[in-house]
Formats: structure tokens, sequence, C-alpha cells
């Protein structure tokens, strides 16, 4: 079952005008009315502009992903 867009407050902090990407398995693109908004699962929320670049050049480093990671594999 796909999750359902959530209703993005203040818009413009999150907004991008190009598709973002990253090698992230965390990280999520969607369309939002014209723009796209990247998320993060691990965080469960959306990210501001500054972020998503850190995410597109610096995934590998990222602490957040490095702790999912980390869970899943004690998860086994």
């Amino acid at each position: 079952m796909a999750r359902q867009k959530a209703k993005i407050p203040f818009p413009r902090i999150f907004m991008l005008h190009y598709k973002p990407s990253s090698q992230c398995q965390y990280f999520e693109v969607e369309e939002h009315e014209g723009y796209y908004v990247a998320r993060c699962k691990v965080l469960g929320r959306y990210l501001v502009r500054g972020s998503v670049y850190k995410c597109e050049k610096y995934w590998e480093d990222c602490p957040f992903r490095k702790i999912a990671l980390r869970m899943e594999e004690e998860r086994g």
C-alpha cells in the first residue's frame, strides 16, 4: 500500500525545481504541485533544501543512515 502524500507546511523551504537523486536507500522524492520535495525515511520527515544537497553528495557518511543500517543489522 502506497504512503499518502502529506500536506507540506511552509513548502518554500522544501521545494526544489529539479528532481533530486541520492543513492541512499532511505531517500525518497515526491512531486507536489509542479515541484519536488525530498523525504528521509529514517527521520520520517521532509528535508529542507540544504539537507537535500548533503543527501545527494554525502549520503555514505550520513549519521542517520548509519544508525538505520546498524538497527537493521541488529534485528537480523
